[in-house]
């Protein structure tokens, strides 16, 4: 969890997203805007290697549950650099 959380906390240093971790359960807990639509994200460990991924936006919600955490890590890793994609895409268009 802890590559999960210096992750989530670069991300969230980079974005200007607000970032909590409790430290009681490990759950990870980020919130913020992103294309102009609020989302919360939170990272939650199960057990003692599955780790459940909950995205949500005002109009969906996504829960995943992962048997292991480089599962996890790799596809937060993926939700948030559809983002950067997105973002470079949008910074070529306007040049």
């Amino acid at each position: 969890m802890e590559k999960i959380s210096k992750f989530l906390k670069k991300i969230s240093q980079e974005n200007d997203y607000y970032y909590f971790t409790y430290e009681k359960t490990g759950e990870i807990w980020i919130s913020g805007y992103r294309n102009g639509i609020k989302f919360d994200l939170v990272v939650k460990p199960v057990k003692k290697h599955q780790v459940k991924v909950i995205y949500e936006t005002p109009d969906e919600r996504r829960i995943a549950l992962f048997l292991n955490k480089i599962d996890a890590y790799r596809r937060i890793k993926k939700i948030f650099s559809e983002t950067q994609q997105e973002k470079s895409e949008e910074t070529a268009g306007s040049v």
